[in-house]
């Protein structure tokens, strides 16, 4: 008879089998003398052999279970940094910037570690060091006892040991020298006000840096119109082109040309030419600093005045920094030029202002305008600042 068999006994001559639960006890239904019926208990047989049994079917599905769980591979915990204390980070490595590691995390959201803190970092995938030179590494982060910073360029390459400060970049993917490293922003803003006075004024400037290796292209505009009561105020645009030949990690030479037209200062066009000479103080992901100097030469067509012909000397700043820990960016550009033949004919432009990031390349700025101009048009005065409030976008 099976373990798992038990028998009802209704009465003498009917018995029935049916499966049961290994725990089943058998029960024995038996008439008494006085008419009613009582149950009587009786163990199954061989109840130890039907435990060993059930016990050995669990045994068999707990070792297959633990051989499942020890094939299925472990989920991968992504790029690692090591810190000197011992910690670890774990996630995804993004970029480097104002000397801090950007690190992508499940846990965190973005978590920013100093590179100074830092005792070796590793990559599941390969990434793009520039160095200050302009040369480039691609390949893994990998540890090495020389630097928290190493690229293994190679399956069988030894790891190559970059000390932090030589890092300019830090490019999650991989970019070869001949690629284009592509930067820019751009603004947007728009006033309107009603009721006793009708003016709508509106604004947008932006600008583009292509940079490889030794070469460096820019190209910025920026422009407004502004009408009052339906009559138009303002209209004015500048476009510039500039193109930068790296000779040392910091020197360069230059080559450009800008376009003016201003209906209110009776511009019909200004156009330079110029060329000169540069130099990159600083230039990090937090700072940045260049002085330029040059000749250009200047053609005016005006709507009104006789048309000008002239040359002037160039001199322009570029500065921004990162401050309050990447919360808040200062900046100042300006671009003078001064009349070699006849000082009256100089003029200037400024930028200064702040942005604020938002999110998602999002930013909030500030701006105050100021352009000089040394010979304005009869009844128009040499000075005009003007204050922005735009919406930004950069890349």
């Amino acid at each position: 008879m099976e373990c798992d068999d038990f028998r009802v006994a209704q009465s003498a001559h009917d018995v029935r089998s049916t499966r049961q639960p290994p725990s089943t006890i058998v029960f024995s239904k038996l008439p008494l003398t006085d008419g009613h019926p009582t149950h009587t208990c009786r163990p199954r047989a061989a109840p130890y052999a039907c435990m060993k049994k059930f016990f050995r079917r669990i045994s068999a599905s707990l070792v297959s279970l633990s051989l499942a769980i020890l094939v299925v591979p472990a989920p991968a915990l992504g790029d690692t940094i090591i810190l000197k204390n011992g910690d670890r980070v774990t996630g995804q490595v993004n970029r480097l910037r104002s000397g801090r590691i950007e690190v992508s995390t499940s846990w965190a959201g973005t978590v920013r570690v100093d590179t100074s803190a830092i005792a070796s970092v590793e990559t599941d995938d390969d990434v793009t060091i520039v160095l200050k030179d302009y040369s480039r590494l691609v390949g893994r982060l990998v540890k090495s006892p020389d630097s928290p910073i190493a690229v293994q360029t190679g399956t069988e390459a030894q790891p190559v040991a970059v000390t932090p400060g030589r890092v300019s970049a830090l490019l999650r993917g991989s970019y070869s020298e001949e690629d284009w490293r592509i930067t820019g922003r751009i603004n947007a803003g728009v006033t309107d006000t009603f009721g006793n006075t009708d003016v709508r004024r509106m604004n947008l400037d932006g600008e583009t840096i292509a940079r490889k290796n030794f070469d460096r292209w820019s190209f910025a505009a920026r422009g407004s119109q502004a009408t009052d009561r339906g009559q138009e105020t303002e209209a004015n645009a500048t476009v510039s082109l500039k193109y930068d030949r790296f000779i040392t990690e910091r020197a360069y030479a230059y080559a450009g040309s800008t376009l003016e037209h201003d209906r209110f200062k009776d511009l019909r066009l200004r156009a330079t030419l110029g060329v000169g000479a540069g130099y990159q103080v600083l230039e990090s992901s937090t700072t940045n600093l260049s002085f330029e100097g040059g000749v250009d030469r200047v053609r005016t067509d005006f709507f009104e005045e006789t048309d000008q012909l002239t040359y002037a000397a160039r001199l322009s700043t570029r500065f921004d920094a990162w401050l309050l820990e990447n919360w808040l960016q200062v900046f100042h550009n300006n671009q003078i030029y001064l009349g070699l033949q006849d000082f009256a004919q100089s003029f200037a432009r400024t930028q200064t202002g702040l942005r604020l990031p938002l999110q998602s390349g999002l930013y909030l700025a500030l701006q105050y305008n100021i352009d000089w101009d040394g010979n304005p048009a009869p009844d128009l005065q040499s000075l005009d600042r003007t204050l922005i409030f735009n919406v930004g976008y950069k890349w």
